[in-house]
C-alpha cells in the first residue's frame, strides 16, 4: 500500500504513529509531507519537506502560494497513492482538494481538535472541501465527533470514526524504577513538598493566569508546602511565559517553570514527581499529558466541558470543575481529603494502560487502511 500523509513530524504523536505503523505493517510505503526539517529515520517512510520559511517569509500569502504549488507539483508528478491521510485539517490543504481527488484513491481526514474547535465559520467552509471528498473522518473522542456531526448537519455521519493515538510515555513510565522522591531529586524539585502541575505547555489556552488567580483567592487555606510546577516547553511565545512568571512572582507562589525540551524519561519523571495535576484548557481532544498523570496516580482536576467521556465510562477517577474560577476551591477540597482521594486514584493506572497503549490503538488505524484498500479492489 502506498500512503501519502500530511503531518507535522515535529509532533511526538506523529513520530510514534509512523514507528508503530511501519513496525506492524512493513509492507506500507509512506510519503510524509511536513513543514519541519527532516527528522524521521524510519524504514519505508520518505519525508518530503516544504518549509514554511523562505525568501518570501515576510509575504505570507506569496509564501503560501509557493508551498501549495510545490505540494501540487510533487503529488502530480508521482504515481497515484492508495490513501491520502491528512493529520490536522488545515484550511491551507483545502486548496489541494482537487489534486488529492485526482491522485489518491481514498482520503482520510483526522481531526485533531483545534482544527475544528478553534476554526471560524469561514475556515470551516474551506475545510469542508476536504470532508466532501474524504472516505473517512477520524476523531479521538465521541463528544468531538458528535459536535462535528451536528455542526455539519450530519452530512458526513457515515464517514465518522473514533481512532486514537497511543501514548509512548506510558511505556517509559511502566519501566521507570525511580520512586517519587528520587524523581524530584533528579529534576531539582523540593522533595518534601506537595507538588501541583499546572497545564502541560506554554499555550494561553491552558489558562495559566486564570488558574493562578483562582488559587490565589484561596491561598490562606492552602498549606505552605504547596509547590507549583509549570511545564512550558513548547507553544506560544517567550513573552507569554514571562507574563506567567511575573504573575507567579507577584503573588508569592513557590514554583518552577520548565522551559527547555524534556526527553521522554524526564517527562516521565515529572509525572511521577507530581501529586496533583490541573488540566482546564479551553478545548482538547484527549490529553496525553493528563493521561500520564492519571497513570502515575496523580489527583487530576479537570474541566467538565472537556470531552473525556471515555475516561468516565471506563471508571477513571478525576475531580471536575465547571469553570476555571472553581479550581482554587476544588484544590482546597483535594488537599483536605488527600487520603480518600489518593485511594480512589489507585484504579486509574491499569485503565489508562489498557485504553492508551500503542499496541492496542495502532490496530484501529490499520483496520481503516485495509478496509479502504479492499474497497478499491472490489
Amino acid at each position: 500500500m502506498r500512503i501519502l500523509m500530511f503531518a507535522d513530524t515535529g509532533s511526538v504523536y506523529v513520530l510514534n504513529y509512523l514507528r508503530w505503523l511501519t513496525e506492524k505493517r512493513p509492507d506500507y510505503l509512506i510519503d510524509v509531507i511536513t513543514p519541519r526539517e527532516k527528522n524521521v529515520a524510519i524504514k519505508n517512510v520518505r519525508e518530503i519537506v516544504f518549509l514554511r520559511n523562505s525568501v518570501f517569509g515576510k509575504i505570507p500569502k506569496l509564501r503560501g502560494l509557493i508551498r501549495l504549488k510545490k505540494n501540487r507539483n510533487y503529488i502530480m508528478q508521482h504515481e497515484s497513492y492508495d490513501v491520502c491521510h491528512i493529520h490536522f485539517v488545515s484550511s491551507y490543504l483545502s486548496f489541494l482538494a482537487n489534486t488529492f481527488a485526482k491522485k489518491c484513491n481514498h482520503i482520510i481526514c483526522s481531526v485533531w481538535g483545534s482544527d475544528f474547535y478553534r476554526s471560524s465559520s469561514s475556515i470551516r467552509r474551506l475545510q469542508e472541501r476536504l470532508y466532501k471528498i474524504s472516505n473517512v473522518i477520524t476523531f479521538a473522542n465521541e463528544k468531538s465527533m458528535m459536535e462535528f456531526d451536528e455542526y455539519y448537519n450530519k452530512r458526513y455521519s457515515s464517514k465518522l470514526r473514533i481512532c486514537r493515538f497511543g501514548l509512548a510515555p506510558l511505556e517509559v513510565l511502566r519501566d521507570l524504577e525511580l520512586n517519587q522522591r528520587e524523581c524530584r531529586k533528579l529534576l531539582g524539585l523540593p522533595e518534601d513538598s506537595f507538588i501541583i502541575t499546572v497545564g502541560y505547555n506554554n499555550n494561553p489556552a491552558q489558562q495559566h493566569i486564570k488558574i493562578l488567580n483562582s488559587i490565589e483567592k484561596h491561598k490562606r487555606e492552602i498549606p505552605k508546602n504547596v509547590f507549583l510546577v509549570l511545564p512550558m516547553t513548547y507553544g506560544a511565545t517567550e513573552e507569554y511565559r514571562n507574563t506567567v512568571r511575573k504573575h507567579l512572582e507577584q503573588h508569592g507562589f513557590r514554583y518552577r517553570i520548565f522551559d527547555k525540551f524534556m526527553p521522554d524519561e524526564e517527562m516521565a519523571m515529572l509525572r511521577k514527581a507530581s501529586d496533583l495535576m490541573i488540566q482546564v484548557q479551553i478545548t482538547d481532544q484527549f490529553s496525553g499529558s493528563m493521561q500520564e498523570h492519571l497513570y502515575t496516580e496523580n489527583i487530576v482536576i479537570t474541566g467538565d466541558w472537556l470531552p473525556y467521556g471515555i475516561l468516565d465510562e471506563k471508571g477513571v477517577f478525576m475531580l471536575k470543575v465547571s469553570s476555571v474560577e472553581e479550581v482554587g476551591e476544588k484544590l482546597v477540597y483535594a488537599l483536605n481529603n488527600l487520603d480518600s482521594l489518593k485511594e480512589k486514584c489507585k484504579k486509574n493506572p491499569e485503565i489508562i494502560w489498557e485504553l492508551s497503549r500503542w499496541e492496542k490503538n495502532i490496530q484501529s488505524w490499520i483496520d481503516i487502511y485495509e478496509e479502504l484498500l479492499q474497497r478499491g479492489q472490489q
